[in-house]
């Protein structure tokens, strides 16, 4: 199944993510010139987090 993910950048340099029932706010606070956007490096945190579950 599925989740919904929605996923709001507002002004302040936060990511809001809301991944089924649960939100997600995070500051930003990433090195320019990576390569890798800031929403490609959450869902990667995020995935990681949740696969240790």
């Amino acid at each position: 199944m599925e989740e919904k993910r929605e996923i709001k950048t507002p002004p302040n340099k936060q990511l809001i993510m809301d991944i089924g029932k649960i939100k997600y706010t995070v500051n930003l606070h990433f090195k320019q010139g990576t390569g890798e956007t800031y929403k490609d490096k959450i869902l990667k945190l995020i995935k990681r987090e949740t696969e240790k579950i």
